[in-house]
């Protein structure tokens, strides 16, 4: 044989070789089966240093969780799993928290990767998240649903304190009513401070809209993700450290256009070289070496924010008594039209004006003590913020960017106006789709109210638009909203997560569409908070589902480690262009001679 024609053949009997390990590798500990989908997305490095770190220590224990299980893997094969929880106020809160403590009992709980939640299951969330071992023990949230909230005293204290700060808005208000009057809690727990935690608990990713863009019409800029290291724009792919969301740097020196986020290649990778110094040492040392206060956004605030429904006016004159309307002179039927905001705010403004006057006056002859103290706080810092209907307000960091696919209503407002991600989509999908968390199997709890299979149907058009891998949707499927099954499997393919849809009244806790309606009209959204009746009705309904379901689950837990098995594999092949072709056609003989 010739020295070049040599060379080739243990050039490639390596290769083949190299392939062999590989196949036999991933293949041996589970079955496979066939691959499906489109071609795959490169792999994308876009995750935080903070959680790419998590990922890697969690999935260890998600192996051997699964492995406990019956499903024996390798530690490439490890499923990234994501629940979502969608909206549906108290409703929400309440079987989230049910479906958890099922999902504990049963040991699935620990094959979790991420956790997501918009509204009312984001309400849940944030009260979970203050407990660092929350998922060791769900009973303690489950208890604490039943037991009387916080003191009158305590919420004052807090909204006083956070009333001073620049960015309060309706929502911190709002806030401090469903975690004292829902979750039973003021917990001043940050945000960011998840990021120094274990890996117990599954990684929090919470959703918002972006208002001002939402209403604009714009895509890429409405919704926006808040984890614990890092938050802001998931099609945009701009962020900033969570422990700085809201932080407004110092303008002194800088030009219009120097301002907010940097552009140009050089200046990027000299962001990227602080961000990852700020991973590495943490946020607050770096932030405490250049004399720069940090606070991070509490679960009070964030609760407020996620679950802030009422910040759309529209939906808000809704629900207003007819005496209000009549005495703001703002009307909202279907007849009447829609009311202009700009006419609101006139009438509002016209109304408030009347009231604070004489308010105002009043407030000068109260004689100093509490009662003029939270008087005054009313007077001159709640009805205020009534008047403007602000909600979410959060300095823009990527206020004045250079960068020139940032949307208008973005680089030329100074504030964020963050509000219910719910109004748009009322289920968190927009985070876990695409190659940058990688996810491999959603599991979709819908605690909306309404027809069910809805949200699922506007998180596929979302993913048209935007741009990503989505199962396809049999319309057929459709015809079951009003009465759905209890259980739904919508596989994925090399790129596309499978979804698992579980709604909450069903085909097997509903005799037919007519108790679904009931159902939904006893657990209502718009209601005070759930008695001790109600809050064990819910827990049972959501329970239920979990476990009628288990086998279920574990089996397409199994179905994602074998696509995560296959789809390891061709990449491979991909990296190796024609590779496969080739060997394909060679006798395996003659490839080795």
């Amino acid at each position: 044989m010739p020295y070049n024609g040599w060379r080739t053949g243990w050039v490639t009997a390596a290769y083949v070789c190299v392939f062999t390990l590989i196949t036999q590798t991933l293949f041996l500990p589970v079955e496979a089966g066939g691959a499906t989908g489109s071609q795959p997305q490169e792999p994308a490095s876009l995750l935080s240093l903070g959680e790419q770190q998590f990922v890697s220590e969690r999935k260890e224990g998600i192996r051997n969780s699964l492995q406990s299980l019956g499903m024996h893997i390798n530690a490439d094969s490890v499923p990234h799993i994501a629940l979502l929880g969608s909206g549906g106020g108290q409703r929400a809160a309440v079987a989230l928290l049910g479906s958890l403590q099922q999902m504990g009992q049963d040991d699935l709980l620990d094959t979790l990767l991420y956790m997501g939640g918009v509204s009312g299951s984001g309400w849940a969330m944030a009260s979970l998240y203050t407990d660092p071992q929350w998922s060791t023990n769900t009973a303690a949230a489950l208890a604490r649903l039943t037991q009387p909230g916080p003191e009158v005293d305590d919420i004052m204290a807090w909204l006083k304190v956070r009333s001073e700060q620049e960015d309060f808005s309706l929502s911190d208000l709002w806030g401090s009513l469903l975690s004292s009057s829902i979750m039973k809690q003021m917990d001043r727990t940050r945000l960011s401070d998840e990021a120094k935690r274990q890996t117990t608990n599954p990684y929090p990713v919470y959703s918002a809209l972006e208002q001002k863009c939402y209403l604009d019409g714009q895509t890429k800029g409405k919704w926006f993700e808040l984890t614990p290291h890092e938050s802001g724009f998931t099609e945009l792919n701009h962020f900033t450290p969570t422990s700085l969301l809201g932080h407004r740097p110092s303008d002194s020196g800088a030009s219009e256009g120097e301002k907010g986020v940097k552009g140009g290649k050089e200046e990027v990778m000299e962001v990227e070289a602080e961000e990852e110094v700020m991973e590495v040492m943490g946020v607050e040392e770096v932030m405490e070496v250049m004399e720069v206060e940090v606070s991070g956004m509490d679960m009070v605030t964030l609760q407020g924010i996620i679950g802030s429904a009422m910040a759309d006016e529209q939906k808000m004159l809704a629900h207003l008594p007819d005496w209000l309307k009549n005495i703001l002179d703002i009307h909202s039927s279907p007849s009447e039209g829609a009311v202009d905001s700009q006419e609101r705010k006139t009438k509002v403004d016209a109304w408030m004006e009347k009231v604070l006057k004489p308010m105002r006056e009043g407030l000068l002859a109260l004689p100093d003590g509490p009662v003029k103290d939270v008087v005054s706080w009313v007077v001159l810092k709640l009805l205020p913020l009534i008047t403007e209907w602000k909600w979410g307000t959060t300095a823009n960091f990527i206020y004045h960017s250079p960068d020139e696919f940032i949307p208008e209503c973005l680089r030329s407002t100074e504030n964020l106006q963050l509000v219910d991600a719910g109004l748009f989509l009322n289920s968190p999908y927009p985070p876990f789709l695409g190659p940058k968390r990688d996810v491999d199997l959603i599991i979709s709890l819908d605690f909306s109210l309404g027809q069910s299979l809805k949200s699922l149907t506007l998180a596929r058009d979302y993913a048209v638009e935007v741009g990503k891998p989505f199962p396809v949707i049999d319309d057929t499927v459709l015809e079951e909203m009003d009465w759905p099954r209890d259980f739904y499997v919508f596989p994925g393919g090399r790129s596309a997560p499978t979804i698992v849809y579980m709604p909450l009244f069903n085909q097997r806790n509903c005799r037919d569409a007519a108790e679904v309606k009931s159902k939904m009209a006893e657990y209502t959204t718009v209601q005070m908070p759930y008695n001790q009746k109600k809050i064990a009705g819910m827990l049972k309904i959501a329970m239920d589902n979990m476990k009628n379901n288990k086998n279920k689950l574990m089996l397409e837990m199994h179905s994602a480690a074998v696509r995560k098995q296959e789809r390891s594999v061709l990449r491979v092949l991909d990296w190796m262009p024609g590779l496969s072709s080739w060997i394909t056609g060679q006798n395996p003989i003659t490839i080795l001679i």
